[in-house]
């Protein structure tokens, strides 16, 4: 086995495991997409509205994931590992989840949000 071919192997074994810093990103990943997806009402209403929110921010998240690397996996000759894959669609959760919370926002502030 060659150097190169050790390396690789390293890498890949050493990134299987979550260290402190994987874990709080991704911690807080899920607080911001737990943040932005809270919506106001009854509770009832608001706690349904919300885990339809948090539903669609993690299916978007899955869905955009695998798109990008079936899309770039080929061209670009790598192979993500699930820890990578889980912290991508955490973060693109906790995008969707701002942005959208930032839509509103902007649709409120001009009056274009329907009743």
């Amino acid at each position: 086995m060659s150097n190169t071919e050790s390396t690789e192997k390293k890498i890949k074994t050493d990134d299987k495991n979550w260290t402190g810093k994987d874990i709080r990103q991704a911690v807080v990943a899920v607080a911001l997409t737990l943040l932005f997806a809270i919506r106001k009402g009854p509770f009832l209403h608001a706690f349904l509205i919300t885990s339809k929110y948090l539903l669609a921010y993690y299916i978007y998240g899955i869905v955009i994931v695998m798109l990008f690397i079936g899309l770039t996996k080929k061209p670009f000759k790598y192979e993500p590992t699930k820890k990578q894959m889980i912290k991508w669609i955490l973060f693109m959760a906790a995008f969707f989840s701002v942005t959208q919370f930032i839509h509103e926002g902007f649709l409120t502030l001009t009056g274009q949000l329907p009743k």
